[in-house]
């Protein structure tokens, strides 16, 4: 232990073996820095802010199987709040942060060795960055100073610019960047004082913390009744419209806020249940954006829970959303898009916000007309939102819910108000229908393909007769003398029968024949009549033609026997007719009628495409861009994808 003199006002000084170069004087709040042969003073603090934090200077504790001890304590505040920071030296000489932020407990060791990003343009609020193979996204960027400190640290900064940023599995980078510093990283993930090791008999009373439980407005003297002290740092009256804030325990007016007619559907200290798990309202705001001129608000109700912390619900045109906060740099963006959790979300709409009225308790210093930018993903039914300032961004997972589930979570007595348009992440009822008509429509194309080729494989194709024919010259038409007899052939089955006529030298001509097809067993005739004629010639400088040289036609069934065809030609003039004549049974079964019937499956799955298609497009016609603040320069625009 080395004991010097305070630079200052010369009471002792001592220093613990590596607990950090630093000291501040308990006597006249000066930081002495360990020089390397004399104590050297760095300037004074002012005097600690009661914040009401339950540690103090020497505790120990143990994280991770190893023991440490609370050994120094600073107090660093930005634009929005103070807050504490505790020194702690664990045996293995390691030193760490302990800092509390809303409520939630974070423990960060120093990085030794990375490559830490150089601030500059680009180390803004959803940028990111690698550090030691990880990436990271920042979520704040901010200037933050220190202002108070009590013990022995390993440094000392008055100003500093620091960056918040999160990576995958929970893990989180604090950097800080002073004038003579390229930027000091540490690492770490949340914890709890449970995690700590602490003996909960050494914590202090948070004494303040419990008496805002019970705290009055200071304009109307109304009972507030906080749920969350140890988070809150601004209370929105419900009776006046006062937003306070809290300070040391205290609060503070600032501001009246204008009332309006606003009525939340669920009163502050109503309790419901969502995922297992009871929550309690204490905050509602009422927020809203501008395009082209028109106002379009929505509600947001900040749920709490004593162990989970902080949830939200939005109501917007009566569609409820919950919402649950998440690490940013679970994040993957690409573009337009977002990967998260393994889906895709693609990017619904980019508008500016602004809070117009605010009562209960928030874990935010929030003011009246607070700006962000408010980013949506959507893969229905969820949504990935992000919130951004010029300083810091915060992301939710969305899950819609419907009317009947909130009123069920919350035990309401009157029904809620039904929405009548689409929302931005619910679900296209025609999706389900649609794919459900595509894989039975396809179950029964695949079974209407599997009949009609065991009828294939069971029927049969027999040629009975093809032949070909000549009428001599100076034979009138439908003569005896122009009849033609054919040898007997035998049809074993019944059958349908093709006759087929074909004559490739007709020209200008026509040509008919009446197969007579005789059962000499029976007598019985079936009379089957072909025609064919083509015609062809030069019109106006231009070559035309009609007709065809064949034609068929098919009887219908034919019973077994033996079978003889008389053919008696049919045709003008007296010239000779060369034609020939096939005859075949063919009792598979056509496509025609698989084809309609196939045409006829198809009605269900394509209405429900194009109802489902007609959806999305209703949909993204509502998706709104915003260039800058208070301006719309393409309020309404449909998604392109990626490929596209």
């Amino acid at each position: 232990m080395r004991v010097g003199n305070c630079p200052s006002c010369r009471a002792p000084i001592d220093f613990a073996p590596g607990a950090g170069k630093v000291k501040v004087c308990e006597h006249c709040n000066t930081v002495v820095l360990r020089g390397e042969a004399n104590l050297e003073k760095l300037g004074k603090v002012a005097e600690l802010v009661d914040t009401d934090s339950p540690l103090k200077l020497g505790l120990s504790g143990l994280y991770s199987g190893n023991t440490f001890t609370i050994v120094g304590r600073v107090q660093k505040e930005n634009k929005t709040g103070t807050w504490d920071e505790w020194c702690l030296q664990f045996e293995d000489e390691r030193t760490a942060w302990l800092s509390e932020s809303e409520g939630a407990w974070n423990i960060m060791f120093l990085a030794t060795g990375a490559e830490v990003p150089a601030l500059s343009e680009t180390t803004v609020p959803l940028n990111t960055f690698m550090l030691r193979g990880t990436r990271f996204t920042i979520e704040e960027r901010n200037e933050g100073s220190t202002v108070s400190a009590e013990g022995q640290l390993p440094d000392f900064s008055r100003k500093y610019t620091y960056l918040e940023a999160t990576g995958p599995r929970g893990v989180f980078v604090s950097i800080e960047y002073t004038n003579n510093s390229d930027g000091e990283a540490w690492v770490g993930n949340s914890c709890t004082l449970k995690d700590l090791g602490f003996d909960p008999s050494e914590l202090q009373p948070a004494q303040k913390r419990q008496d805002l439980k019970q705290a009055r407005c200071t304009e109307c003297n109304g009972m507030l009744a906080l749920k969350a002290p140890d988070a809150t740092k601004r209370v929105g009256c419900p009776y006046c419209g006062a937003l306070l804030n809290v300070r040391g325990g205290q609060l503070e007016f600032l501001e009246l806020l204008e009332q309006g007619e606003f009525k939340p559907v669920l009163a502050l200290g109503t309790t419901g249940t969502i995922d297992k798990t009871k929550w309690t309202v204490i905050a509602y705001l009422r927020r809203s954006c501008d395009v082209d001129g028109t106002n379009y608000p929505w509600e947001e109700y900040l749920l709490w829970h004593q162990t989970r912390g902080f949830t939200w619900l939005m109501c917007s045109n009566n569609h409820w959303t919950w919402l649950q906060p998440i690490a940013a740099g679970e994040l993957e963006q690409n573009g337009r898009a977002i990967r998260y959790n393994n889906n895709t979300y693609r990017q619904f709409q980019y508008v500016y916000t602004r809070t117009d009225y605010v009562i209960g308790e928030c874990y935010w210093a929030v003011t009246k007309d607070e700006k962000a930018r408010a980013s949506e993903y959507v893969h229905p039914p969820f949504s990935v939102n992000i919130d951004e300032t010029d300083t810091e961004i915060t992301a939710t997972f969305g899950t819609m819910m419907s009317a009947t589930d909130i009123r069920k979570a919350f035990n309401l007595k009157t029904p809620l108000r039904e929405p009548g348009d689409i929302a931005p992440a619910q679900v296209n009822p025609w999706e389900e229908r649609a794919t459900e008509a595509w894989k039975w429509t396809g179950i029964w194309a695949l079974a209407l393909l599997a009949v009609v080729l065991l009828f294939w494989i069971v029927g049969s194709s027999d040629l009975y007769l093809q032949n070909a024919y000549t009428v001599p010259p100076g034979v009138a038409a439908g003569t005896p003398d122009s009849q033609i007899f054919t040898d007997p052939f035998v049809i074993k089955h019944k059958v349908p029968l093709e006759v087929t006529l074909t004559d490739e030298g007709l020209q200008n001509q026509w040509l008919g024949t009446s197969v007579d097809l005789v059962n000499q067993d029976t007598g019985e005739v079936i009379s089957v009549y072909n025609e064919a004629s083509y015609y062809s010639g030069v019109e106006g400088g231009e070559s035309w033609s009609e007709g065809s040289h064949s034609s068929s036609k098919q009887t219908a069934d034919i019973d077994p026997g033996t079978y003889v065809a008389r053919i008696t030609p049919q045709f003008e003039g007296q010239q000779p007719m060369q034609f020939a004549v096939k005859i075949q049974g063919d009792d598979r079964p056509g496509l025609m009628c698989p084809l309609v019937l196939l045409l006829m499956m198809l009605v269900v799955p394509v209405f429900s495409q194009m109802k489902k298609g007609s959806f999305e497009t209703r949909r993204w016609n509502e998706s709104v861009f915003q260039s800058y603040w208070g301006h719309a320069n393409f309020p309404y625009a449909k998604v392109e994808s990626d490929d596209e």
